[in-house]
């Protein structure tokens, strides 16, 4: 972040900690702001770097060879079950007229490393972690909303942005340079805020356009332990820091995606 805009979310945010009722909700859209405006910089700068389909399609070839060698499900194992299913609601996600890209070349793969977690590498590869896969064993729909949830990423332009600038003439030579792991691999693959909502509204279009129900949305969150909590009220301090932490933050807070998928929920009907 910039040192004036740093110095301006600060001062803004301390301002409005002073008014009555001071609560996140408040600061909220300052700090987005100066996310997005950061964010548009980035995209401005890549676009000095274009990246064709192609182009990404190889960066994400290279990087999945190297992960898809690692923890991959024993054949005949339960989690081999598990990875199936997965790749199966891939394809469904992969059929709604939303998906363009890499329609019919995008690639599925499950991991025995990491967390809850799912992800996309740029090129169309969407893995998830079998610890995910195992938190929901029988509710396709909340794994499909994740699916759209990352296939929103590469779709929307958020994957190439992430690895266009990350080397000159190599986007793929930092990621690939090191011992490649899902830490390293989460921490180049960064996305802001914005990007994390625009991703959870793309993924309810694409239950809409299968004919899902994207409420599912609210079990994935609730699955992950992302429950909006009741007291949203801070004091003027705690305020003024979660200016600063909403935009450190890589998610958005879980009150606020939330009320963003409800929102998006209502608005697709």
């Amino acid at each position: 972040m910039p040192p004036l805009l740093a110095a301006a979310a600060l001062g803004a945010a301390f301002l409005l900690s002073r008014r009555a009722a001071p609560s996140r909700e408040s600061v909220l859209p300052l700090s987005r702001a100066v996310a997005d405006q950061e964010k548009a910089l980035d995209r401005a700068a890549a676009r000095a770097f274009p990246l064709t389909p192609d182009q990404e399609r190889r960066i994400g070839a290279r990087i999945d060879a190297r992960l898809s060698r690692e923890a991959a499900p024993r054949p005949g194992s339960p989690a081999a079950a598990r990875a199936a299913r997965w790749s199966r609601l891939g394809r469904l996600a992969e059929s709604s007229p939303l998906v363009t890209r890499f329609r019919g070349r995008y690639v599925f793969r499950t991991t025995l490393r990491g967390g809850v977690n799912a992800f996309a590498v740029p090129g169309g590869y969407v893995y998830a972690t079998d610890a995910l896969l195992r938190r929901f064993p029988k509710d396709d729909d909340a794994l499909l909303f994740v699916l759209g949830h990352e296939l929103g990423h590469v779709e929307l332009g958020h994957c190439a942005d992430a690895y266009r600038l990350t080397a000159a003439s190599d986007p793929a030579r930092e990621v690939l340079g090191g011992a490649l792991s899902l830490g390293r691999l989460f921490v180049e693959l960064h996305f802001s805020p914005t990007q994390e909502l625009e991703a959870d509204a793309f993924s309810v279009r694409l239950l809409r356009s299968l004919g899902r129900d994207p409420r599912a949305g609210l079990r994935v969150f609730d699955g992950l332990g992302l429950r909006a909590g009741g007291n949203v009220k801070r004091g003027p301090g705690e305020v003024a820091a979660e200016g600063l932490a909403d935009y450190f933050r890589t998610h958005p807070g879980a009150w606020e995606r939330r009320a963003a998928l409800e929102r998006d929920i209502e608005e697709t009907r």
